[in-house]
């Protein structure tokens, strides 16, 4: 009866420290699970820019290769920039122009605007150019730029001409 006893007490000691080994088991709790880091993939319009483009223009007729330069200022959707631009055309005519623009975005992916200033030709002649653009975004830093102007001759109004231009913009 006492070998019984004994049996009991140990097989009660052993249930008893195999259950408090479960409860401190349980007190463990799991590793923390690392979060995403939150990634910003809006494209990000605010700043200054350099881009490349294509231009086909009417009188005189030609097509021309430029480069712009500009700034734009983001203000809750609105945008609000200058931009300088240089183009060399066919049959060595020489463009170059200042205007300022006034837009809004369309989402995260695009600009639209409206733009004026003054424009200088090879010819010593002097032109207002008036247009419409837009600029979608690529990815990174990089927009795809597609303008229509009509230039208002100064001195002449049978040189008026109109231009479309399609291009590459690089922001930073």
């Amino acid at each position: 009866m006492r070998s019984l006893k004994l049996l009991l007490l140990a097989t009660s000691a052993g249930a008893l420290m195999s259950s408090t080994g479960a409860m401190a088991a349980d007190l463990l709790s799991a590793p923390p699970v690392a979060e995403a880091p939150i990634v910003d993939n809006s494209f990000n319009w605010d700043g200054a820019y350099i881009g490349i483009f294509l231009q086909g223009q009417s009188a005189p007729s030609a097509y021309g290769l430029g480069a712009d330069f500009g700034v734009n200022a983001l203000m809750n959707g609105l945008v609000i920039g200058g931009d300088f631009e240089f183009t060399a055309s066919t049959g060595a005519n020489y463009e170059a122009q200042l205007t300022g623009k006034l837009g809004a975005t369309l989402g995260d992916s695009a600009i639209l605007y409206a733009y004026s200033g003054y424009g200088w030709r090879t010819a010593s002649n002097t032109y207002v150019p008036l247009g419409i653009g837009a600029e979608f975004a690529l990815g990174g830093n990089v927009g795809l730029k597609t303008e229509a102007q009509y230039n208002f001759d100064t001195s002449n109004s049978a040189e008026n001409s109109a231009a479309a231009k399609v291009g590459l913009v690089f922001h930073f």
